[in-house]
């Protein structure tokens, strides 16, 4: 391979308009540059090019983030994993409320009734009230402390039990501090509309009374139920279906969106949903490089190729879904 050919392919990591306007120049550059005979680039220069590159696409992501579609999109977002983020604490607290008013003296019995879950649904329900208001930076900043909570919720169960099954929603989490960041045209609740945010509410209220309603159905006579995509286990058959109710009021409001905010927000769940596949579905007992080995029923902790694939499968997928929806929407594109 020629030196010339060797720095064409290092500029193939740069974005495509990018190499367009600039890639004949620099190679120029480049190549005068070079001593005579000299067959391989220069270490200096490799890093030069490749932290160019990363520039670049720092620079594009920028770009394509700052168009008012995207900043909705992300004040959107951030509304509705509040929500989401809202209901799986909140249950706990409000379960334990309507066992009390059961006449249960103990109620649920569990110590962590209001600590962590009772901090949890109080953090998570002023992100999402103060995103409909419109406070989009206020509400970022107690999201990151949401963040936090969850960090040390996943640290925990892993470090006792090794198992990365809940992991989801430390990613939901992050990218609703990350989307709620970012400075917004106008509110989520705005982009929404009424009728929309009223669907939001009655999914959370669904959502949220689940157990307490099938409390009072006496859903414990019920076979519980062990499913995947419920996003929690053990639960009776009337709970299920008022979670799986309440989800797809959550996701009516998403799908019910204009095309240009729709497919936004599909892409922005890219990585929450690629790390809920790979959790339940990839990451699960013996085996191979996803699938884990255990000893006596315990996971062993996974390894580095599986926590690489855990933290890059989603942001890569994620690049991937946004890369697609901008080629879609560019000007000239087969097809629009």
């Amino acid at each position: 391979m020629t030196l010339h050919q060797v720095y064409r392919w290092l500029l193939a990591c740069y974005p495509r308009a990018y190499r367009r306007q600039y890639e004949d120049e620099l190679i120029g550059v480049l190549l005068d540059d070079a001593a005579p005979g000299q067959r391989r680039p220069l270490a200096r220069d490799v890093s030069a090019l490749l932290g160019g590159a990363v520039r670049a696409h720092v620079r594009q992501i920028g770009a394509r983030f700052s168009v008012d579609a995207w900043r909705d999109a992300a004040q959107v977002l951030g509304l509705i994993a509040a929500l989401l983020l809202f209901v799986r604490s909140a249950r706990v607290p409000v379960l334990h409320s309507a066992m009390y008013a059961q006449s249960y003296p103990d109620g649920i019995g569990e110590p962590f009734v209001l600590w962590p879950h009772g901090l949890g649904a109080a953090l998570w329900l002023v992100v999402a009230v103060f995103t409909v208001l419109g406070w989009g930076r206020a509400a970022a900043a107690i999201a990151v402390g949401g963040v936090a909570f969850e960090v040390v919720r996943v640290a925990e169960a892993y470090g006792y039990y090794s198992t990365v099954f809940d992991i989801w929603p430390l990613v939901l989490a992050a990218m609703a501090a990350l989307a709620l960041a970012l400075r917004a045209p106008q509110s989520g609740a705005a982009a929404l509309g009424r009728w929309r945010l009223g669907t939001l509410a009655a999914a959370t209220l669904v959502s949220v009374g689940a157990p307490s309603v099938a409390l009072t159905g006496a859903d414990d006579s019920t076979w519980p139920i062990y499913g995947t995509w419920i996003f929690t286990s053990g639960v009776g058959r009337v709970e299920a279906i008022l979670l799986i109710a309440g989800y797809l009021l959550f996701a009516l409001v998403v799908l019910s969106t204009p095309t240009a905010l729709r497919l936004r927000l599909l892409a922005l769940v890219v990585p929450v949903g690629v790390t809920l596949l790979l959790t339940r579905v990839g990451l699960r007992t013996t085996g191979t490089y996803l699938e884990r080995s255990s000893h006596d029923g315990v996971p062993d902790a996974l390894t580095w190729a599986q926590w690489s694939t855990l933290v890059l499968a989603p942001v890569l997928l994620f690049a991937v879904a946004v890369a697609i929806l901008h080629r879609r929407e560019r000007p000239g594109t087969p097809g629009e």
